[in-house]
């Protein structure tokens, strides 16, 4: 039996609009390998309680309440984000009800079309039709334990609040496609959910916040060639400098061409590079200066709905 949990309902809209939504939901089946048209149960299904405590586990790595976190940069939006949890033991092993998929290495990856059509398929008594800006896909794969996330699908259509990249106008839309999704293993602690989010909330089209422990990769976050000038960018009228290291004890390798926004504490690396390294653990780690005021601008412009 389907239990779909109101983990807080989020700001009220006197105009009409939805708040932002984040989805949780307990996988049903897992396509392997990816591209197969194969499928296999997730164990997830068969523990609520486990799905219940990751629920609550990345709450607590987003909204910045891990102990000893330092980026909290959403703690005070909290209250107004919309969250639902869904756990449905019973749905048939059918395409449409893998969310995820084992790669050909460790990741699980998630199955982004799929995501709206499965929240659709819930209604929720007073919100209609369930539908999200980011969807957290929980799994318990037995053999593929590494996250992963998609950008989210703007809708093109909808007028927005445009910004500035340089001389590139893009528009932080108020609705998705599709939205931003998360594969995320039961196994994931510290800010894992956190780094996760931050790919799932910035957009394919308007804004794409990569991965900082690669050299390759496209981000509004990382650019290239070096060397490395003073400025990185100029963000809606703001000068933003690049960082020279990439925090702490994190150097750029010899042969990396790419380099990144200046960070928030440079004594610790940015929560979108390898966390992993901080000195004092992960929680340390904060977004860089360009990649936090972006996220909050397009999440804050989402909200205003």
């Amino acid at each position: 039996m389907a239990t779909i949990t109101v983990v807080q309902s989020g700001a009220e809209k006197a105009n009409g609009g939805w708040p932002y939504t984040i989805c949780i939901i307990a996988n049903p089946w897992i396509e392997a390998p990816e591209g197969s048209g194969k499928f296999v149960a997730d164990p997830i299904v068969l523990n609520q309680d486990s799905f219940n405590e990751r629920a609550g586990y990345i709450l607590q790595s987003v909204f910045g309440r891990l102990p000893g976190q330092a980026e909290a940069m959403l703690a005070g939006l909290a209250d107004q984000f919309r969250v639902i949890s869904v756990f449905d033991p019973d749905r048939p092993r059918l395409d449409r009800n893998a969310l995820v998929a084992h790669d050909n290495t460790n990741i699980v990856v998630a199955r982004q079309n799929k995501f709206a059509p499965f929240l659709k398929t819930i209604t929720v008594d007073g919100m209609g039709k369930l539908r999200a800006d980011v969807a957290f896909a929980v799994t318990a794969s037995a053999s593929h334990d590494r996250s992963s996330a998609w950008y989210t699908q703007d809708n093109e259509g909808l007028d927005g609040r445009d910004f500035m990249i340089d001389d590139l106008q893009m528009t932080h839309r108020p609705d998705n496609t599709m939205p931003g999704t998360v594969a995320l293993h039961v196994s994931a602690v510290s800010i894992v959910a956190l780094h996760e989010f931050g790919h799932a909330a910035s957009s394919w089209s308007n804004g794409l916040i990569g991965d900082l422990y690669v050299d390759g990769g496209i981000g509004l976050n990382k650019r290239r060639p070096g060397p490395i000038p003073a400025q990185f960018c100029v963000y809606d009228g703001i000068e933003y400098a690049s960082s020279t290291t990439r925090g702490g004890t994190l150097a750029y390798p010899a042969d990396w061409v790419s380099y990144h926004p200046a960070l928030s504490d440079p004594a610790y690396p940015a929560v979108m590079d390898d966390f992993w390294q901080a000195a004092d653990g992960p929680e340390k780690c904060q977004h860089d200066r360009l990649t936090r005021q972006f996220l909050l601008d397009r999440i804050q412009a989402i909200m205003s709905r």
